[in-house]
């Protein structure tokens, strides 16, 4: 019999893990076992979309103000994001700025260097672009087609339990969790989930210098949103939903 009191106590374990008893382990790092691969590819026959790296064009504002304005926002405005917009947001959000073999330095705090997180995006109302869920290809700066079927925008707001309310843009964070494992073992679990949250803080404040909001979901259908994102939800699985739109 399920009951949640067990399931809490369970839970709060994997935000306060041991970490002088992971000096005990013996890591599959430390096994010289084989690394995971840092990056997610795109298939070999999918679209690709791609992505400037120059976002001069837009105005800036200051780290307070964008500070000050953000708020959570669920509720957008018709006006789409330009594709320069959604470009940044992206970019401010998800790239990496160096890697060296399967150490990754992101823009976003990474624990130990191990890149646990994975980027989907649904673009649901981007100028001169058509609905479609991507996957952003961290080392290439591209997007690579996941689905654009016509029920794509029902089956995004049913993962999302009915969150979408007519956002322009939403973020999809998944994590692979032996990236991280396979140095930090069961420690490794809080800082995934820490990484999420560094995300979807960045993709915040950037929000506010594009004149748009976003609202940071936890609560969703999780096997809906594995089953969408074309993931199998043990080694690959969504961790948090980030929907983004113009004020």
């Amino acid at each position: 019999m399920f009951n949640p009191k067990d399931e809490i106590k369970n839970n709060r374990k994997a935000i306060k893990p041991d970490w002088v008893k992971l000096r005990e382990v013996e890591t599959d790092r430390m096994l010289k076992l084989e690394r995971p691969l840092p990056f997610k590819q795109a298939k070999e026959d999918a679209i690709i979309l791609e992505l400037p790296f120059e976002f001069t064009a837009l105005k800036q504002k200051t780290l307070s103000e964008c500070i000050k304005n953000r708020r959570s926002l669920r509720k957008y405005s018709e006006t789409p994001l330009s594709f320069l917009e959604a470009t940044y947001l992206i970019w401010e959000t998800c790239r990496i700025n160096k890697s060296k073999g399967n150490v990754v330095f992101r823009t976003i705090p990474t624990g130990g260097a191990t890149n646990a997180m994975e980027t989907y995006v649904y673009l649901n109302n981007v100028v001169g672009i058509k609905k479609g869920l991507y996957l952003y290809v961290q080392d290439k700066h591209v997007l690579a087609l996941v689905d654009d079927n016509d029920d794509i925008t029902s089956r995004v707001n049913e993962g999302m339990m009915h969150q979408l309310r007519g956002a322009s843009m939403v973020f999809f964070i998944t994590a692979v969790p032996y990236r991280s494992e396979y140095k930090y073992s069961y420690t490794a679990h809080k800082m995934i989930a820490i990484e999420a949250g560094h995300a979807g803080q960045t993709l915040s404040l950037a929000a506010e210098v594009v004149d748009s909001g976003c609202v940071c979901i936890a609560a969703y259908n999780q096997a809906l949103t594995d089953q969408l994102l074309q993931v199998d939800g043990i080694e690959e699985f969504a961790t948090y939903i980030i929907a983004v739109g113009k004020k």
